[in-house]
């Protein structure tokens, strides 16, 4: 397993300078978002001279894409969003292929029609479902018409809240074309960290999605949440480290959630951990 980390955690004026900061930090794999190129993750419209700026870019630092955020809200409540974002989403597959970053991420969204990353009490209803898995299979085409991989993880905020759901979404999809991100982090609730039952959702989820995970994330919590480094909050690093290697993942492990000042701990934290697994 290999560490990378969100390219957007470093905010520098140009991809160029990005990109030299992820080196600086000792790391050569990211995350990328076309935020970073002056874009919006999911835009309009994607420039030649900025994804060929990109592409420049990523061949002098050395440093490797090895997914793209590719994030809307897949659950909006008003269908005309959703499909606005169904009709953008071939850009993002453009820059991804155009970019050779073989793994688009999604959100499974949700009804709430701010921030499709709060809960809302409807996210449980058979209507979200619904349209979060119409969404997903309307993506499904572009990412085999791109050579791509798709990408959700269960998101506790989100219609996939639990990894139970994310086998129930997979399973309706139907496609090879989209598996799971397992984020350790975002399967965890107050209560399940107050019952104890951490290490036992942990070990539950990976057994689930054992075969599914083409993206592992790692993202610390604590409750009330905040930006923190891996090793500050409640998520046992040495346990998912080992679920992982259990299941057989062996892909990049992306750091994110966190303040530029504290990648260095996390990355510290981090490496100890998967090094143990190899």
């Amino acid at each position: 397993m290999r560490l990378a980390i969100f390219a957007k955690t470093f905010a520098r004026p140009t991809v160029e300078s990005c990109l030299d900061a992820v080196r600086g930090a000792g790391l050569d794999a990211v995350q990328f978002n076309l935020s970073i190129v002056g874009l919006d993750t999911v835009p309009a419209s994607t420039p030649q001279e900025a994804l060929v700026r990109a592409r420049e870019a990523f061949r002098a630092s050395g440093v490797e894409a090895v997914a793209l955020s590719g994030t809307f809200n897949a659950a909006h409540p008003d269908p005309a969003v959703r499909e606005h974002f169904v009709q953008r989403f071939r850009n993002v597959c453009h820059a991804a292929a155009f970019l050779r970053i073989p793994l688009v991420t999604l959100s499974t969204g949700s009804r709430d029609a701010d921030d499709m990353w709060r809960w809302h009490s409807e996210n449980s209803s058979s209507e979200a479902w619904a349209d979060s898995l119409s969404t997903l299979k309307k993506l499904v085409p572009l990412a085999a018409e791109y050579d791509l991989q798709l990408a959700f993880e269960p998101e506790r905020n989100n219609v996939v809240s639990t990894a139970e759901l994310a086998v129930r979404m997979l399973e309706q999809v139907g496609s090879d074309r989209i598996g799971t991100i397992f984020d350790a982090a975002n399967l965890l609730t107050e209560p399940i960290v107050a019952d104890g039952s951490v290490e036992a959702t942990i070990t539950d989820a990976a057994d689930l999605l054992k075969g599914t995970i083409v993206l592992a994330h790692a993202k610390e919590l604590r409750f009330p949440e905040q930006e923190l480094p891996a090793g500050a909050g409640v998520v046992p690093w040495r346990l998912v480290a080992e679920q992982l290697n259990a299941v057989g993942y062996r892909g990049p492990v992306v750091i994110h959630g966190l303040k530029e000042g504290d990648v260095a701990a996390a990355v510290s934290t981090l490496a100890a951990e998967f090094q143990r697994v190899g």
